[in-house]
C-alpha cells in the first residue's frame, strides 16, 4: 500500500472517530500518520500540548505580535493557539501534525549533516511537506508554504552544510 494511501486510511479513521477523541488520542494518531508518511518511528511518548491564548503564544515565540498559530518548543512541548480545535477541525489537526513532526525530528539523525539555519530550514521544509501530504490524504486542496523570508539563511554564517 502506498504511504499516502495508508495515511489517507488512518486520517479517514481519525476523522470518523473525532467526536469521541481527546487531544492526546488525536496526537497519537497523527504520530502514526507521520510515521507512515515520513518513516519516523512511532512513539507512545507525546510532548506536553498546551492550548494557550494567542497573545501568550506570540509572547512565547515572537516577543511581539506575529502570525503564529502553533509552535514546538524543545524540552517544553507544543503550544497551540486556543482558537484551534484539532480534535474536530481537520485543518487545525494538520497544524498539530506539523508541530508533532518537529517533535519527532529532535534527536533524529536525518539532518545531522546540516548546521545552523540550514538545518532549521530543512526541518521546516520537511514539516511543511508532511503537512501537505496529510492535507492531500484528507482530500483537501489547501496547502501550506514556507516563504523564503521566514527562514533566510543567507545572513547566517552557520548555514552551510558539511
Amino acid at each position: 500500500m502506498c504511504s499516502l494511501c495508508a495515511a489517507a486510511a488512518l486520517a479517514q479513521s481519525a476523522a470518523e472517530h473525532a467526536s469521541a477523541q481527546t487531544l492526546e488520542e488525536v496526537a497519537q494518531q497523527l504520530i502514526e500518520i507521520i510515521a507512515v508518511l515520513a518513516d519516523y518511528r512511532v512513539t507512545k511518548q507525546l510532548p506536553p500540548i498546551f492550548e494557550v491564548p494567542q497573545h501568550v503564544l506570540e509572547e512565547k515565540v515572537c516577543d511581539q505580535p506575529c502570525n503564529v498559530s502553533a509552535a514546538y518548543v524543545p524540552r517544553e512541548g507544543i503550544y497551540l493557539a486556543d482558537n484551534l480545535n484539532p480534535v474536530r477541525e481537520p485543518l487545525d489537526r494538520a497544524v498539530l501534525l506539523h508541530e508533532l513532526v518537529h517533535y519527532l525530528q529532535q534527536g533524529y539523525p536525518r539532518f545531522s549533516h546540516l548546521t545552523g539555519c540550514a538545518r532549521e530550514r530543512a526541518k521546516e521544509l520537511e514539516a511543511y511537506a508532511i503537512q501537505n501530504a496529510y492535507l492531500a490524504s484528507l482530500g483537501s486542496n489547501q496547502r501550506v508554504t514556507l516563504y523564503d523570508s521566514e527562514l533566510d539563511c543567507e545572513s547566517d554564517p552557520g548555514a552551510t552544510s558539511h
